[in-house]
C-alpha cells in the first residue's frame, strides 16, 4: 500500500512547478513589452512582446505533447537527434545568417532557427542515454572516451560560430551528468582544474601568479588527500602546470570580441563608450532602481534607449530598474522554486536515465540564470546567454518549454523505468 501511495503521488503533475513556470513566462512578456513598447510605427503583431506570446503558446503546446511520450522513446531517439544536431551545426557554419559578427541562425523565412539551442537538448539526451548504460570510473580512462567524443564534437562546432557562452553550456551539462553518473565531486574538480589554471595564471588578472600558485597548492593538497595512484596524481599535476604556462596561447585563440569582453570585465571604465558601455549602462539601470524601482514602464535607461539589448541579454537590468531590489529578489525566488521542484524529480526515481536528464536540464537552466544575471551586474564578462523565460527569443523560448516538457515527462512517467535498461 505504501509503495502504491508513493507512485500515485509521483504520477500526479507538480502544479507548483507549473504555476511557477507560467508566472515567469508572464513576467517575461511584461518586461519585453515595457522594454520595446516605445518602438514607433510597428503593428502590434510585429512587436517583440506579441511574438514572445506566440513562442510561449507554441512552446506550451509542445510541452504538453511531450508529457505524453514514453521515456523509452527519448532513449531510442537520442542518437538520431544527436546526429541531426551535428548536421545542423555544420550547416550553420556555411549558410548561417550573420548577426553582429556571429553566424548562429538559419533563416527559414518564418522563423530563425538557432541549431545550438536544439543541440543542447539532443546532446543532453545522448549523454544521458550513454551514461545510464555505461557508468564512468575515474581510474578507468577508457570509460571517458565515448562521453568525451560525444561532447567535443558539438562543443567545437558551437565554438566555431563563434559562441563561447553556449559552448560552455555543453561543458556544464557534461560535468553535471558525470557527477550524477558516479564521479566524486573532487574528481570533477580534477577534470576542470586545467581550466582554472589557464584563467588564474593569465596576466589580465591582478596578482595572477600568486593566485595560480595558491591554486596549485590547493590542488596538490586535494590530490594528496584523495590518495590516487601516483601516475594519475602526476598527470593531473603536470597538466595544470602546463595549462598555466599555456594561458597566453589560450588567450590568443579567443576571438577579438571575446578578448574585448574579458578586458572590459576587468576594467569597464577603460572604454566607457565602447565595449564597456553595455556593462556600465546595465549597472546604472539596476542601481537606479533602488529598493522598489521606478515603476512599470518608467525606466529611463530603458525608455531612452541607453540600455542596449534590453529585451534580450539585458532583460534583468530592465527588471532591476523598474522593480528594484524587491522585484529582483522575487524573480530569484521564483527561479529557486523552479529549480527546487525540478530537482525533486531526480530524487523520486532511482533510474539513472531519469536522474541524468533531470539533472542536466537543471544544469542548463542554472547556468543560464547565473551567467546572465552575473553579467548584468558586472560580475562576469558580457556573454550572449539569455535569461530563461524572461529574455526575448524564439529558439530559446522553445528550448525552455521543450526542457519543461521533458521535466514533466520524467515526473509523470519515470516510475515506469526499471533497472538500468
Amino acid at each position: 500500500m505504501k509503495k502504491d501511495s508513493i507512485l500515485g503521488k509521483t504520477k500526479k503533475m507538480d502544479w507548483l512547478f507549473i504555476v511557477t513556470t507560467f508566472v515567469l513566462m508572464g513576467i517575461g512578456v511584461l518586461l519585453v513589452y515595457s522594454a520595446t513598447a516605445s518602438t514607433p510605427g510597428i503593428p502590434f503583431y510585429q512587436n517583440f512582446w506579441f511574438k514572445q506570446i506566440i513562442y510561449f503558446t507554441a512552446g506550451v503546446v509542445v510541452a504538453v505533447g511531450l508529457t505524453l511520450v514514453k521515456i523509452t522513446f527519448w532513449r531510442n531517439l537520442a542518437l538520431p537527434l544527436y546526429l541531426l544536431s551535428i548536421v545542423l551545426l555544420v550547416v550553420v557554419l556555411f549558410f548561417a545568417g550573420d548577426v553582429k559578427g556571429a553566424g548562429r541562425w538559419i533563416d527559414l523565412g518564418f522563423f530563425k532557427l538557432q541549431p545550438s539551442e536544439f543541440a543542447k537538448i539532443a546532446y543532453l539526451l545522448m549523454i544521458s542515454t550513454w551514461l545510464s548504460r555505461h557508468p564512468v570510473d575515474f581510474l578507468k580512462l577508457k570509460t571517458f572516451l565515448m562521453p568525451f567524443f560525444l561532447f567535443i564534437v558539438p562543443f567545437v562546432l558551437v565554438l566555431r560560430q563563434p559562441d563561447l557562452s553556449t559552448a560552455l553550456v555543453f561543458t556544464m551539462v557534461t560535468l553535471t551528468c558525470l557527477f550524477m553518473a558516479g564521479l566524486h565531486l573532487s574528481e570533477v574538480f580534477f577534470i576542470v582544474s586545467p581550466f582554472f589554471s589557464v584563467i588564474l595564471s593569465h596576466s589580465q588578472i591582478a596578482y595572477s601568479q600568486l593566485l595560480w600558485g595558491a591554486f596549485i597548492c590547493i590542488l596538490g593538497f586535494l590530490l594528496y588527500r584523495r590518495r590516487l595512484p601516483i601516475v594519475f596524481t602526476c598527470v593531473i599535476f603536470l597538466v595544470n602546470i602546463f595549462a598555466g604556462y599555456m594561458s597566453t596561447m589560450a588567450w590568443n585563440h579567443l576571438e577579438p570580441h571575446q578578448q574585448k569582453r574579458v578586458e572590459t570585465f576587468f576594467n569597464p571604465m577603460a572604454d566607457p563608450k565602447g565595449d564597456g558601455y553595455q556593462v556600465l549602462q546595465s549597472m546604472t539601470a539596476i542601481g537606479s532602481g533602488g529598493v522598489t524601482g521606478k515603476g512599470y514602464g518608467n525606466g529611463t535607461q530603458t525608455n531612452l534607449s541607453f540600455l542596449p539589448e534590453e529585451h534580450t541579454d539585458f532583460i534583468f537590468s530592465v527588471l532591476g530598474e523598474q522593480f528594484g531590489l524587491m522585484g529582483c529578489l522575487i524573480v530569484l525566488g521564483l527561479y529557486f522554486l523552479f529549480l527546487w521542484r525540478a530537482m525533486e524529480i531526480a530524487k523520486m526515481y532511482s533510474h539513472p536515465f531519469v536522474t541524468l536528464v533531470t539533472s542536466g536540464v537543471c544544469a542548463i537552466f542554472f547556468f543560464h540564470i547565473t551567467v546572465n544575471i552575473a553579467m548584468t551586474i558586472g560580475l562576469m564578462p558580457v556573454t550572449g546567454l539569455p535569461l530563461p523565460f524572461l529574455s526575448y527569443g524564439g529558439s530559446f523560448a522553445m528550448t525552455c518549454m521543450f526542457l519543461v516538457g521533458l521535466l514533466c515527462n520524467m515526473r509523470l512517467q519515470g516510475y515506469k523505468m526499471k533497472g538500468r535498461n
